[in-house]
C-alpha cells in the first residue's frame, strides 16, 4: 500500500472512529461507554509515546512515571490538602514537566538499550515507591478522589466524562499530527535516524531531545489525573509493568508514527481480552494469536510502514513484551 493510499485509509478509519464517538452516547450501553472512555483516555498516552518513541526515536518506557504523576497529584492534591480539582490537574502537569526536565537532561544523553534501561528503572522505580510510600497511601492507594465540575455541569455523569475524554485525545491526535508535520517534526524525524548527522545540521540534539519528552510527559499526565478523576481512585497497579507494557503493544498493533495507530491499538489490547473473557482457559491464547496474526500480516501494526517499525524492534522483541505482560498479571 503506497504512503498515499495508506493515509487516505487512515482518514477514512479516523472519520469512522469520530461516527462511532457521536453515534456511541445515542446506541451504546453503559458499558460501551466505559470502554470507550477508557480507549481515549488510554490512546492520549499512546498518542504521546508515538510521538517519542515512533517520530523521536526515543526509545521510553516511562510514560507511566508521568502518569502516576498527574494520577498521585490530583489525588494528593485534592484529598489532603483541599485544593480544587482543576487547579490540581494544572499543578501535576507543572510537576511533571518540572521533573522531565530535571531527569531528562541526564536521562536523554543515553542512547539505545542504554536510554531503554534507564526509562525502564525509572518506571519500576514510580511503581516501587508507590506501592511502598505511605505518602501515596501505600498498596492501599487514594480513594474518592472528587468529581470534576464546570459550573452546573458535572462530569460524574458518564456520558459527560466520556465527551470530556475523548475530547482530550482528538486535541492531543491534532497536536500530533501538526507537530509531526512541523519543522520540529523534521528535526525529531533526523535525530530518529542519526543523531550525529542532525548535529552537524546545527540541530541542538539535547534541546530537542528534552522538548519531545516534555511534550509527551505533559500529554501522559493530564491522561493520569483524568483517568483518576474518571475513577475516583488511584494506587500502584495503575502504573505497575503491565501497564508500561501494554502501552507499548497498543503503539505497536496500531502503528508506529500513524494517526491513528494509537486509538486502534489502545482498543486492540483494551477490547480482545473482554471479548474472550468467557473462555477463561482460553484468553490469554486468543488474544496471542490475534497479536500474532498482526505481526504476520503486518510486522510494522496495522498502520505502520515497515521502514518505521525500527524504534520498537530496538526496544524489546514484543513477543518478549507480550510475555512480561502475561507474567506481571
Amino acid at each position: 500500500m503506497s504512503e498515499t493510499t495508506l493515509g487516505r485509509f487512515q482518514a477514512f478509519v479516523l472519520a469512522g472512529i469520530v461516527l462511532i464517538c457521536l453515534l456511541a452516547p445515542a446506541f451504546g450501553t453503559r458499558l460501551v461507554i466505559y470502554n470507550l472512555t477508557i480507549i481515549a483516555l488510554y490512546a492520549t498516552v499512546v498518542i504521546s509515546l508515538n510521538l517519542l518513541l515512533g517520530i523521536a526515536g526515543q526509545a521510553s518506557f516511562a510514560q507511566t512515571t508521568f502518569m502516576a504523576i498527574g494520577g498521585y497529584g490530583l489525588a494528593i492534591m485534592t484529598k489532603q490538602l483541599g485544593l480544587n480539582p482543576w487547579l490540581s490537574i494544572v499543578l501535576s502537569l507543572g510537576i511533571s514537566i518540572l521533573v522531565a526536565v530535571v531527569i531528562g537532561m541526564p536521562l536523554l544523553r543515553l542512547r539505545g538499550h542504554y536510554l531503554s534501561m534507564g526509562t525502564i528503572a525509572l518506571a519500576l522505580g514510580t511503581y516501587s515507591f508507590a506501592n511502598a510510600s505511605s505518602f501515596t497511601n501505600g498498596g492501599w492507594g487514594i480513594s474518592g478522589v472528587p468529581t470534576l465540575s464546570v459550573g452546573t455541569v458535572s462530569f460524574r455523569n458518564p456520558l459527560n466524562f466520556y465527551i470530556l475524554a475523548w475530547v482530550i485525545c482528538f486535541v492531543s491526535l491534532a497536536a500530533f499530527y501538526l507537530l509531526a508535520n512541523s519543522h520540529i517534526g523534521r528535526a525529531w524525524r533526523a535525530l530518529s535516524t542519526r543523531a550525529d548527522i542532525a548535529a552537524t545540521l546545527c540541530i541542538d540534539v539535547q534541546r530537542y531531545k528534552l522538548m519531545v519528552l516534555v511534550i509527551a510527559a505533559s500529554m501522559a499526565s493530564l491522561s493520569g489525573s483524568f483517568y483518576v478523576a474518571y475513577a475516583h481512585f488511584v494506587g500502584p497497579d495503575l502504573y505497575d509493568i503491565s501497564i508500561m507494557i501494554n502501552l507499548i503493544l497498543m503503539l505497536y498493533v496500531g502503528g508506529v508514527r500513524s494517526v491513528v495507530g494509537p486509538i486502534i491499538g489502545a482498543a486492540f489490547v483494551i477490547l480482545v481480552p473482554q471479548m474472550a473473557a468467557g473462555l477463561e482457559h482460553y484468553q490469554n491464547l486468543i488474544f496471542y494469536a490475534l497479536l500474532l496474526a498482526v505481526i504476520l500480516v503486518k510486522p510494522s501494526g496495522l498502520f505502520g510502514k515497515a521502514t518505521e517499525a525500527r524504534g520498537i524492534d530496538s526496544m524489546i522483541p514484543l513477543w518478549l513484551m507480550a510475555r512480561l505482560r502475561t507474567r506481571s498479571r
